[in-house]
């Protein structure tokens, strides 16, 4: 008799889209695994417009970090055949490329100081603001941390995390506009040819044959976009979900009159009780 054997493979199972893995790991976060809220797409759309904006609201604070430590917010090209043809600009000192004695070349940089007073106002202008930016945009981003942070690990949402989304997206959209200040004056100087004066033992001229606008001051504008993306995201999206709240159902209940629950009725002589039913109160405080 023969004997028929059957291999057995391995089941494999069905990959699910990116889209619909995400969504329900979300619903398993937000406590809505289970569909006892009506309501759960829109939870689940508001949780994506919160990490979004907490995305752009991170890419912006490393665009930002990147325009302060950059030495490239002007670029100075002197005359062919100077000793340094090539002079980079920053907030905080300036760099140049110096020869050598035996042909080669390095870059030297040297340091802005407060005693050096000869530098234009828009440098240290430019200093303080940016470090009040990254302030401030450290503050926002760790609002906005703990928000999701307490949002996904708690999974029941409460209404102090309304506030801390609010705080983060108020900074953020200060952070857009205070980082703009430094950047455009900055990018106007250099398109006026304006000159630096600096100090003497720098040994720089005072004036270069041409000067661009350095790749920091890009960067920041950059920044200064994604800062004002997130906070519109994290802002506007409780407007919006507002907007489309359902109205508080009240519901008349009759039951066995108690003293504690219960409201007489002086024209009709009974006693009704009248119990608010807010099925939506947990919902709407996210």
């Amino acid at each position: 008799m023969e004997r028929k054997i059957l291999k057995r493979g391995k089941k494999t199972r069905p990959t699910q889209p990116l889209f619909l893995s995400m969504e329900k790991w979300l619903k398993r976060k937000l406590g809505l695994a289970d569909g006892n809220f009506p309501d759960a797409a829109q939870l689940i759309h508001l949780a994506y417009i919160r990490l979004i904006g907490f995305t752009f609201a991170a890419i912006g604070w490393i665009l930002c970090v990147t325009a302060i430590e950059a030495e490239e917010w002007r670029v100075w090209h002197l005359k062919p055949g100077t000793s340094t043809e090539k002079i980079w600009i920053g907030i905080w000192g300036v760099c140049f490329m110096e020869h050598t004695p035996d042909g080669d070349s390095r870059k030297q940089c040297l340091e802005f100081l407060d005693e050096h007073l000869s530098l234009p106002m828009e440098i240290f202008l430019a200093q303080d603001l940016m470090s009040l930016v990254f302030i401030v945009a450290s503050l926002a981003l760790s609002f906005l941390s703990f928000a999701l942070w307490k949002l996904f690990h708690k999974g029941k949402p409460k209404n102090v995390l309304i506030n801390f989304f609010c705080i983060g997206g108020v900074l953020n959209f200060l952070t857009s506009f205070i980082i703009l200040i430094p950047l455009l004056w900055n990018m106007y100087s250099v398109l006026v040819n304006d000159s630096i004066n600096f100090p003497d033992y720098f040994q720089l001229p005072v004036l270069p044959y041409e000067q661009n606008v350095g790749f920091a001051i890009y960067v920041g504008i950059s920044a200064s976009g994604f800062q004002l993306t997130s906070s519109i995201l994290i802002l506007s999206e409780k407007c919006w979900f507002r907007s489309r709240r359902a109205p508080t159902i009240i519901m008349v209940m009759p039951k066995q009159p108690t003293s504690a629950d219960t409201e007489p009725c002086p024209r009709c002589g009974s006693a009704i009780s009248l119990e608010k039913y807010r099925s939506e109160e947990q919902l709407f405080n996210l």
